[in-house]
C-alpha cells in the first residue's frame, strides 16, 4: 500500500503536454503545436440535491446566488431547472440512489462517485459516512487519482487534492485509521495530503474555503483572505495538474442542522468562490466540474438526506463530452474517457 506523504513540498510544474484539447474531438489529430493541456478542477460539494422551488425549505432558491444561477443557465438550482447542453456548458440532475433502497449516504455515494463502481450495490445498502468494507478494495484499485496516473504515468504529478488538514486530523487517523473516502483515495494512490504548511505558502485551501472555522492561533496569516483569494489558489493548483479535487462539506452539515440562515451562509460563500473561479479561469484550458454524493441541503424541512437527484455541472473545455453522465457512478468513467481522448 502506498504511503501518504505529509510533507509540504509543492508539486512541480507539469512537464508533459496533454495530447489534445477535449473541447474539440479532432484535437488528437492536430499538429502538436496546436494541442493544449486541459486542466480539470473538480468541486465535490457534499450533500446538495435538486429540490422543490420552495423558498421556505430550499436555500438554493435564494435570489442572491448569482454564480449558481449563471451556471444553471440563468435559473436557480431546483428540481425543474431546465438542462443546459452546450459544447462548453452542461448542467442537469443525476441519480444518487443507484437502484439501491434507502437514503443515499456519503460512504458508498462518494466511493461510487470517485471509482465509477456502484459501491452501494456492492455493500447491499447505502452506508456512511466512512467507506464500507466492501468498498475498500475498489477504492484501492479504481479510485480516480490512481486511474488518472495510469493514463499519464510519466512526468510530474498529474493529480492533486487541494484541501489542507490540521495536525489534529493526522493525529486522529493515526489513532483510529478512519479515513474519509477522499483521504482514503489519497492514501491508496499515494497522493499527498496537504497540511498547515501548504496553507501558509498558499498551496492549499481549507475545507471551509476561508478558514473561519480554524482556531485563530493556527489560522493567523495562512488562510485565504476571501473566497476570491481561495479561487485563485485553486486555479493555481489546477494549472500545474491535469486533475485537481476540492471537497466542501459544510453544505451537508448545514443541511443536517436544518438552519436556513446557516444554509444561506454556506451557499453565499460557495457562490463567491464560484464567482472568483469564473472570473479568473480560462475556459479554453480549464474544465470546471461540480457534483455531489446525495441530497440534503435542498430540503431543510427534514433532518436526513434526501432521494433527490444531485446537480452535475461541467463548464469549460470538454464539457459537452460529459453530457451522458446520468448517475454518480458515471462521473469517473466519463472523466477518464475525456482525459484519455476516448470520448
Amino acid at each position: 500500500m502506498a504511503r501518504v506523504t505529509l510533507s509540504s513540498i509543492d508539486a512541480r510544474t507539469a512537464a508533459s503536454t496533454y495530447a489534445g484539447t477535449a473541447a474539440n474531438i479532432y484535437a488528437p489529430f492536430a499538429p502538436p503545436k496546436l494541442r493544449i493541456m486541459m486542466h480539470i478542477l473538480f468541486l465535490f460539494i457534499d450533500g446538495i440535491g435538486l429540490g422543490d422551488d420552495d423558498p421556505s425549505s430550499n436555500p438554493f432558491v435564494h435570489p442572491g446566488l448569482t454564480s449558481f444561477r449563471r451556471l444553471g443557465g440563468e435559473r436557480p438550482w431546483y428540481r425543474d431547472t431546465p438542462e443546459v447542453d452546450r459544447v462548453d456548458h452542461v448542467f442537469h440532475g443525476i441519480d444518487a440512489r443507484l437502484d439501491v433502497e434507502g437514503l443515499p449516504q456519503s460512504g458508498t455515494g462518494q466511493a461510487s462517485l470517485f471509482t465509477g463502481v456502484n459501491c452501494a450495490e456492492l455493500a447491499g445498502r447505502h452506508y456512511g459516512p466512512y467507506p464500507h468494507s466492501q468498498s475498500r478494495p475498489v477504492l484501492a484499485e479504481k479510485n480516480i487519482f490512481h486511474r488518472i496516473r495510469q493514463i499519464d504515468p510519466g512526468g510530474s504529478e498529474p493529480v492533486a487534492f487541494a484541501n489542507a488538514y490540521p495536525s489534529k486530523f493526522f493525529d486522529y487517523v493515526k489513532r483510529t485509521d478512519r479515513w474519509t473516502v477522499t483521504t482514503r483515495c489519497c492514501l491508496d494512490a499515494g497522493v499527498r495530503i496537504r497540511t498547515e504548511d501548504d496553507l501558509r505558502e498558499g498551496r492549499a485551501v481549507p475545507a471551509d474555503i476561508t478558514g473561519r472555522r480554524w482556531p485563530s492561533e493556527i489560522a493567523a496569516g495562512m488562510m485565504p483572505t476571501s473566497e476570491s483569494d481561495a479561487a485563485r489558489r485553486l486555479l493555481r493548483i489546477a494549472s500545474t495538474h491535469r486533475f485537481t479535487l476540492f471537497e466542501y462539506y459544510m453544505t451537508d452539515k448545514a443541511g443536517h442542522a436544518q438552519s436556513m440562515s446557516r444554509a444561506r451562509g454556506v451557499l453565499q460563500s460557495l457562490d463567491a468562490l464560484l464567482d472568483g473561479i469564473l472570473a479568473e479561469m480560462n475556459p479554453e484550458e480549464t474544465l470546471l466540474v461540480l457534483t455531489s454524493d446525495h441530497g440534503n441541503l435542498e430540503d431543510l424541512s427534514i433532518k436526513t438526506h434526501t432521494l433527490n437527484r444531485v446537480p452535475f455541472l461541467a463548464y469549460g473545455s470538454g464539457a459537452g463530452a460529459l453530457r451522458s453522465v446520468r448517475t454518480i457512478d458515471d462521473v469517473t468513467p466519463a472523466l477518464l474517457n475525456l482525459m484519455s481522448g476516448r470520448q
